[in-house]
C-alpha cells in the first residue's frame, strides 16, 4: 500500500485538494494531459475536481457535454452557466459565427433554445430563427416571439406556418388589433378571408355542382338536338372548372357527385341517341323544303319575267322568244312534278302550293301556245272596258234593276273575254275594268240604301200613328199622318205595293178621327179653363205649377183649332189664365237666374285663383294644398247658366289639368321612389346575417319619412306593404334571437356538463397519472367557453381555472407525499447497510440516483461535517457539543460562496453523505439527525 501512494500520480490522488494541484500542472495541449483531463472532468466523484479540469480544457463542446449528461446539479448549473454565457453574449468570441449557428442548429435544449429566441441576433435571422420554433413546438413562444421581434420577415414566416383554427383565428385577430404593422395586419386579414372562404368552399362548390348537374338533368327533356348538344357542352366545361375544386369536399360527396354526373351524363346521351333520327329526317325534310322554296323563287320569277313581256311588248315578241319560254316553262313543270312524287302525301300544303304554282305554268304555257288569241283578247277587253266606262252612273232609284241587269251583263262578257288569259290580262287593264264595276256596285248600293231607308221610315211612321191613335194623341197623329203621306206618293210604285195595305188601314183612321175632333173638343175646352182658374187662385209649389201648367197646355193643344168665334174666344182665355197662373213660377226663376249669375262670379273668381296657382312657383306640397281647397270651392259653389255651364267648366278643366298633371307627376314620383324602398326591403328579407338587414331596414324607414305624399290611392297600397315587410324583418330579428337564445342555452349546459365532467374526474383522481389526464380535455373545454357571452364565459373560466389551481395543488401533494415516501425509504436503506460488499435489499427500489450513491463510494469523506453543513443549509440547530465545529464550517462556506459564488444544496450534500460508504455506529447516531431534515 506504501509504494502503491508513493508512486501514484497526483491526478489519481485521493486527497481532492491534490487534484486540484495537479490539473494546475496539467497542459491541454499535451494529447496525454488532455486525456487526464477528459478523466478528471467526467469521472472524478469531487464536483471541485470536475469544474477545474473543464476549465482547464476551455473547451465549449465539452462544458455543452458536460451539461446535457452532469449528475450533479451544481456541475450541470455550472455547465449551463458557462454555455449561455458564450451562446447569449453576442461579444464573446470563443466560438465563431458559423460554429455558433451549427452548435444552434443541433442542440435540442429547449429551455437554451427558448433563451437564444430572445436574442435580437437570433431573431434578425429568419431562417435559424423558424427552426428553432420548429424545435421548440410551443404555441405560446411563436406568439411572444410574433409580437416582440422586430423583424417583419420572421413575423410573416411565422404567420405563414399557421394553420387554421380556433387558437390561430385567435392570435390573427389580436394581430389586426395590437400591431401597428401594415404588412401584418393585411396578411392576417387575408389570411382569415382565405380560412373563411375555404370555410365556405364545399358549400360553394357542392351549390354551384348542384345547379350544373340540375341543368344538365333538364336537357333530357328537351326534343332540340342542337340545343341539347351545345348546352351539354357548355355545361361539361363549367363542371370540369368546378371540378377542380373537388379537393375542397370529402371523399364520399366527390364520389357521389361524380356518380350522379355520370348518370345524368349517361341519360342525357340516351336522350341525344334517341333524338338524333328525328333531327336526321328534319334536315332532310329542311332540304327538300329548301329545294322547293328555291324551285318556288325561280318559277315565280321566270312568270313574272313572262308577265311583263306579255304585258309590255305583247305585239313584239318573236316566235323565237316565245318558244324558249315555252321550253323553259316545260322545264319547271317537269321539275315540279319531280318534287312532288319526293314530297310526302301527308305534306298536303306543300302539295297544293306545287298544284297551285304547276296550274300558273299550264296557264302561261297555253297563253304561249295561244299568243295570237291572247292579243285579241286584249283588244275586245280595252273596247268592252272603253264602252263601259263611257256609261254614266245611275243616279235615280227608279234605275236600280236595270242597272243591276246592265251590270250582271257587263260582268258575264268580261269573263268570256280574259277567261283564257286571266293570268297575262294587263294588270292596268284588270284594275281599270275593277274599279268601274266596283264604282257601279257602289252606285246601285247606295241608291237601294236610300230607298230602303225610305221605305223603312214610313212604315215606321205608319206604326208610330197607329200607336198615337191607341193612345188617344190623336191631333200628332194627324199631323204626322200628313208628313208620311207626302213621303209615301214619292215611293217607287214596287216599294208603294210593299206598304199599301199598312197605309190604307192608317188613313182610314185619320179621316175618322177628322170627323171626331170638334164633338170631342166642344165639352173638354171650358173644362180646362176651370181647371186653370183654380190653379190660379190655389197654386202649388214652384215645381207642381210649372209641371200642371205643361200639362195644362198639352192637353189644350191636342184638342185642336176648330176655326169659330167660340173656340177662338175659349183661346184666348185659356192664354191669359195660363199666362197668370205661370207667374210665380216665372218669379222664381228670375231669382234662379240671379243666382246663377252670382254663381257665375264666384267661379271665375275660383278660376282666377287657379290661374294664379300655376303662375306660382312654390312646392309641389303647397299647391296639392291649395289644389284641394280650390276644388272644394268650386264644388261648393251651385249652377250656373246652363249656356255658359259648358265653356265655363270646359275652362275650369284647362287650368286646372296642367296643375293636377303637375301634382300626379310629383304623386308618382313619390310613389316610385317608395316603390324603390319597397323592393328593396322585400329583398332584405333574404339578407343575412339579420341585424345587417334591420340596420338597412331602418335606414329605409328614415328614407321613407324624407319622401312627401304619393297620393292617397298610393298610400292606401305602399304603406300597408312597406310595414308589412319591415314587421316580418324584425319578427324574423326576434326569431333569430329566440333560436339563438335557445342555442346558447344548450351551448352552456354543454359546456357545464363538460366543465362537470372534469370536475368530477379531478374529484375522483388518486394518482399522479390520474390528476395530470383529468384536466387532459381542458383546452377543448376553454375553446368552448371562449365562445360564450361574457357573463357565461367569466362564470365557466372561474370554475375551470379553480380547477386548474386544485389539479396543481392535488400534484404538488401526491409528489411532495411520494418525494416524502422516496425519503423514507432512502434512510430505510440506510439504516440496514452494515457493510460497503452488502448493499442493501431495498436500494434496489430507489431511483437510480440513489442506487448510483450506493455504488460510487468516495474515501476521506468526513460525515460529521457534511451533517452540521446540512444543517446550517437547512437553517437547523446542531447539538451544542458541535457549536464551535458549526462555527468553523459557516465560515469556510461564506469563504467559499465569496470566492465562488456558489453555495450548497442539500441534496448534493445528502448525495455526498451517502458515498462515504455503509454506517458505523457514529454514522447511526449522525443519521438520526439528518433524517428529520428531509422526512417531515
Amino acid at each position: 500500500m506504501i509504494f502503491k501512494h508513493l508512486f501514484r500520480s497526483k491526478h489519481q490522488n485521493p486527497d481532492p485538494q491534490v487534484r486540484l494541484q495537479a490539473i494546475e500542472n496539467l497542459n491541454k495541449q499535451d494529447p496525454q494531459h488532455k486525456t487526464v483531463l477528459h478523466e478528471l472532468a467526467f469521472n472524478d466523484s469531487d464536483v471541485g475536481v470536475s469544474l477545474a479540469a473543464l476549465n482547464k480544457l476551455d473547451s465549449f463542446v465539452l462544458w455543452y457535454k458536460m451539461s446535457e449528461i452532469a449528475t450533479n446539479d451544481r456541475v450541470q448549473k455550472k455547465s449551463q452557466q458557462f454555455v449561455e454565457n458564450i451562446l447569449l453574449d453576442g461579444q464573446n468570441e470563443a466560438l465563431t459565427e458559423q460554429e455558433k449557428r451549427n452548435f444552434i442548429l443541433e442542440t435540442r435544449d429547449i429551455g437554451l433554445i427558448e433563451k437564444l429566441l430572445g436574442q435580437q441576433w437570433i431573431q434578425q435571422d429568419t431562417e435559424l430563427a423558424m427552426k428553432l420554433l420548429q424545435k421548440a413546438e410551443k404555441p405560446q413562444l411563436q406568439e411572444k416571439l410574433l409580437f416582440n421581434t422586430q423583424n417583419e420577415g420572421l413575423q410573416t414566416a411565422i404567420l405563414h406556418t399557421l394553420t387554421d383554427g380556433v387558437q390561430s383565428r385567435k392570435l390573427l385577430i389580436k394581430i389586426q388589433k395590437k400591431t401597428s404593422s401594415i404588412v401584418l395586419k393585411e396578411f392576417a386579414n387575408e389570411t382569415l378571408q382565405g380560412w373563411l372562404t375555404a370555410e365556405q368552399a364545399p358549400l360553394e362548390v357542392e351549390q354551384q355542382v348542384k345547379m350544373v348537374l340540375s341543368r344538365m338533368l333538364a336537357l333530357k327533356d328537351r326534343n332540340d338536338l342542337l340545343l341539347i348538344q351545345r348546352q351539354q357542352t357548355g355545361l361539361t366545361q363549367q363542371y370540369t372548372q368546378i371540378a377542380e375544386r373537388f379537393d375542397c369536399l370529402s371523399e364520399l360527396k366527390r364520389a357521389e357527385i361524380e356518380q350522379k354526373h355520370a348518370d345524368i351524363t349517361t341519360r342525357v346521351e340516351r336522350t341525344v341517341a334517341l333524338l338524333i333520327p328525328q333531327w336526321q329526317a328534319q334536315q332532310d325534310e329542311l332540304e327538300l323544303s329548301q329545294r322547293m322554296h328555291t324551285l318556288l323563287v325561280e318559277v315565280e320569277q321566270s312568270l313574272a319575267e313572262l308577265s311583263k313581256q306579255l304585258t309590255t311588248r305583247i305585239s313584239e315578241i318573236s316566235p323565237s322568244e316565245v318558244e324558249t319560254f315555252v321550253q323553259k316553262v316545260n322545264a319547271y313543270i317537269e321539275k315540279l312534278q319531280e318534287l312532288t312524287s319526293q314530297i310526302p302525301a301527308s305534306n298536303q300544303v306543300a302539295h297544293r302550293c306545287l298544284e297551285q304554282l304547276n296550274n300558273q305554268l299550264l296557264s302561261s304555257l297555253n297563253t304561249l301556245t295561244h299568243l295570237p288569241q291572247f292579243q285579241q283578247a286584249i283588244k275586245l277587253g280595252m273596247d268592252l272596258l272603253e264602252t263601259f266606262a263611257a256609261l254614266s252612273l245611275p243616279d235615280d232609284a227608279s234605275q236600280i234593276e236595270a242597272a243591276e241587269e246592265y251590270l250582271r251583263e257587263q260582268r258575264q262578257e268580261w269573263r268570256n273575254t280574259v277567261a283564257s288569259y286571266q293570268a297575262h290580262i294587263p294588270v292596268s287593264l284588270t284594275q281599270q275594268w275593277n274599279e268601274r264595276f266596283k264604282l257601279w256596285q257602289q252606285a246601285i248600293k247606295a241608291l237601294k240604301n236610300q230607298l230602303d231607308g225610305e221605305v223603312s221610315r214610313c212604315r215606321n211612321k205608319l206604326r208610330a200613328i197607329e200607336s198615337l191613335i191607341n193612345q188617344g194623341k190623336f191631333k200628332v197623329a194627324m199631323v204626322l199622318y200628313q208628313k208620311v203621306q207626302n213621303w209615301f206618293n214619292v215611293l217607287p210604285e214596287k216599294q208603294q205595293g210593299q206598304l199599301e195595305r199598312t197605309f190604307s188601314s192608317v188613313k182610314e183612321q185619320i179621316e175618322n178621327l177628322k170627323d171626331w175632333q170638334d164633338y170631342i173638343a166642344a165639352p173638354r175646352k171650358p173644362a180646362l179653363l176651370n181647371e186653370v182658374q183654380a190653379l190660379i187662385e190655389h197654386p202649388l209649389d214652384i215645381d207642381a205649377q210649372s209641371s200642371a201648367i205643361k200639362s195644362f197646355r198639352y192637353q189644350w193643344n191636342s184638342l185642336g183649332k176648330t176655326d169659330t168665334e167660340s173656340d177662338q174666344a175659349l183661346n184666348e182665355a185659356f192664354e191669359s189664365a195660363i199666362e197668370k197662373a205661370f207667374a210665380p213660377c216665372r218669379e222664381f226663376y228670375d231669382k234662379q237666374q240671379q243666382q246663377r249669375e252670382q254663381n257665375m262670379l264666384a267661379k271665375q273668381q275660383v278660376l282666377a285663383e287657379i290661374k294664379a296657382l300655376g303662375e306660382n312657383d312654390g312646392g309641389v306640397a303647397e299647391l296639392t294644398k291649395s289644389l284641394r281647397s280650390v276644388q272644394q270651392k268650386w264644388k261648393n259653389i251651385g249652377e250656373v247658366d246652363f249656356k255658359q255651364r259648358n265653356a265655363l267648366y270646359d275652362n275650369y278643366q284647362q287650368l286646372l289639368n296642367p296643375l293636377r298633371n303637375k301634382v300626379s307627376a310629383f304623386y308618382q314620383d313619390n310613389a316610385e321612389q317608395k316603390q324603390a324602398l319597397l323592393i328593396k326591403a322585400e329583398k332584405l328579407l333574404e339578407l343575412e346575417p339579420v341585424n345587417e338587414a334591420i340596420e338597412q331596414a331602418k335606414k329605409l324607414q328614415q328614407t321613407w319619412k324624407t319622401i312627401e305624399h304619393a297620393g292617397k290611392k298610393a298610400e292606401a297600397e305602399l304603406w300597408p306593404a312597406f310595414r308589412k315587410v319591415n314587421d316580418s324583418i324584425f319578427a324574423k330579428k326576434a326569431e333569430a334571437n329566440q333560436q339563438e337564445k335557445s342555442q346558447l342555452k344548450e351551448q352552456v349546459a354543454l359546456v357545464k356538463g363538460q366543465v362537470t365532467q372534469l370536475e368530477t374526474l379531478l374529484g375522483s383522481a388518486g394518482d399522479k397519472a390520474g390528476v395530470q389526464s383529468a384536466l387532459q380535455d381542458k383546452h377543448t373545454v376553454i375553446d368552448t367557453i371562449a365562445t360564450l357571452p361574457m357573463p357565461e364565459r367569466r362564470v365557466l373560466e372561474q370554475r375551470v381555472q379553480t380547477l386548474v389551481e386544485q389539479q396543481q395543488l392535488k400534484l404538488t401533494e401526491l409528489v411532495k407525499s411520494a418525494k416524502g415516501q422516496a425519503y423514507q425509504d432512502l434512510f430505510s436503506a440506510l439504516k440496514m447497510w452494515q457493510t460497503d460488499s452488502e448493499i442493501p435489499e431495498g436500494v434496489a427500489t430507489l431511483s437510480k440516483q440513489w442506487q448510483q450513491c450506493f455504488r460510487e463510494l468516495s474515501e476521506n469523506t468526513d460525515r460529521h461535517d457534511l451533517t452540521i453543513k446540512m444543517e446550517i443549509v437547512a437553517q437547523q440547530d446542531s447539538p451544542p457539543k458541535d457549536a464551535k465545529k458549526r462555527q468553523s464550517i459557516q465560515m469556510q462556506l461564506m469563504a467559499q460562496k465569496l470566492q465562488s459564488g456558489e453555495s450548497l444544496d442539500m441534496l448534493s450534500l445528502l448525495k455526498d453523505w451517502i458515498r462515504a460508504g455503509s454506517l458505523s455506529k457514529s454514522d447511526i447516531t449522525l443519521l438520526k439527525r439528518v433524517e428529520p431534515l428531509f422526512v417531515g
